[in-house]
């Protein structure tokens, strides 16, 4: 047991080591904001890029598809929302989302037109755009928060099976596929990841599902300080919990 432990906590002294020199990005483009939905871990908040335009976006069969057939428009005064289904996830959304928008205010001429696409019954993705100005047009990242953790997470080799969030917490549990050379370094990048999608939680856990399900958990406020580089590695081996469930 005790050659457990301190293999346990070389491992952790590694994961912080990789993790104090890890930095998180700023704002991303919308491009980089639907990439990151198909797999990427950054989280995206806000631009004022403009896309390419696309009027239509190719899918399986050889057919196209347009927006305004999968959408519901929604208006009140001067302001104008309308909501599209999108048939896959993939570089085209923002640009639909944009053109749907130009072709709303030149129907009605809306102040405030918001546009938002969904793939199924989830919301990816938000466009804005006040009195015309489609130079400045706002993208936004509209995703739920447990869908957003569980796509940030497909950039890892992983099977997600579940993402509860609370006000409290994020928990995630999930099958880990890559090499144990990775685990810990992988293990902290997840867990910065679950925190940029969940700010607000205190504590984030993620269950490891195997032959032994295993739970590993650290504070918000840890987590942070291990990234800005403000504690040392024992400290950071100290504020992480192991626990084997079920033993």
């Amino acid at each position: 047991m005790k050659g457990k432990a301190i293999l346990l906590v070389l491992l952790l002294i590694g994961a912080y080591l990789y993790l104090s020199g890890y930095h998180v990005p700023d704002n991303l483009n919308p491009n980089d904001l639907v990439n990151k939905t198909k797999g990427a871990i950054n989280h995206g908040t806000e631009t004022s890029t403009a896309p390419a335009t696309s009027t239509t976006s190719p899918i399986s069969g050889g057919s196209s598809y347009s927006p305004e057939d999968n959408a519901t428009v929604i208006v009140k005064d001067n302001e104008t929302i309308v909501r599209f289904e999108v048939p896959m996830v993939d570089e085209n959304v923002p640009a639909l989302a944009y053109d749907l928008a130009k072709k709303t205010y030149a129907e009605n001429g809306s102040k405030h037109i918001k546009v938002e696409a969904y793939f199924g019954e989830e919301p990816l993705l938000a466009v804005v755009v006040e009195n015309g100005d489609f130079e400045n047009a706002s993208f936004m990242d509209i995703r739920r928060p447990e869908f957003r953790i569980e796509t940030d997470l497909g950039l890892f080799d992983v099977l997600v099976e579940n993402v509860t969030v609370t006000n409290e917490s994020a928990s995630v549990s999930l099958e880990y596929l890559a090499g144990e050379d990775s685990f810990w370094r992988d293990y902290a990048r997840m867990s910065l990841a679950v925190l940029q999608d969940a700010p607000w939680v205190q504590r984030v856990e993620i269950v490891y599902l195997g032959e032994r399900n295993v739970s590993v958990s650290i504070a918000s406020d840890d987590l942070l300080r291990a990234v800005a580089g403000n504690m040392t590695p024992e400290e950071f081996a100290n504020a992480v919990s192991v626990v084997e469930l079920g033993s």
